[in-house]
């Protein structure tokens, strides 16, 4: 399935490696009032976790990714994503084209395993289509990433 205008791109992925990072590390900008000459300093702070993600692109379910490899972050409020666990899943990307970055739909992932006959399924065995479409018409359009279909 292909739609532009969706900044979706959900493909199957094979784990090569999840590593933290600091968010807050670089959270300080610093500016002049042009009117009192003041120096002002803005703090952001991040309440997560950081990953710098990198995964095979095994294959595209949704919009494609145009590389065998994709580097992502990931943040999770609770510790570390719990799709790493997992050697192969079903991930859900959209793409920071300003900052050239994809970015993880925080939490969404399908755990996935080769079947007999070598297809792809979920851990109770539902098919990929199936376990996306259930993500398409659940959390992904609560957050409003279809909006624009």
């Amino acid at each position: 399935m292909t739609n532009s205008s969706v900044n979706l791109y959900a493909f199957i992925g094979e784990k090569i490696s999840v590593i933290e990072f600091d968010p807050n590390e670089n959270s300080e900008r610093i500016e002049i009032d042009s009117i009192t000459g003041d120096t002002l300093v803005f703090k952001s702070w991040v309440m997560d976790s950081g990953f710098k993600c990198k995964y095979k692109v095994v294959r595209n379910v949704y919009n494609e990714l145009k590389t065998d490899t994709v580097e992502f972050e990931a943040y999770d409020h609770y510790g570390r994503p719990a799709f790493e666990k997992y050697e192969n899943v079903l991930l859900y990307l959209s793409q920071n084209e300003e900052k050239d970055k994809y970015y993880h739909q925080k939490y969404i992932f399908d755990a996935l395993k080769k079947d007999k006959k070598g297809k792809w399924k979920g851990l109770k065995g539902e098919s990929v289509e199936k376990l996306f479409t259930e993500q398409k018409n659940g959390y992904l359009s609560a957050r409003g990433v279809f909006d624009s279909e």
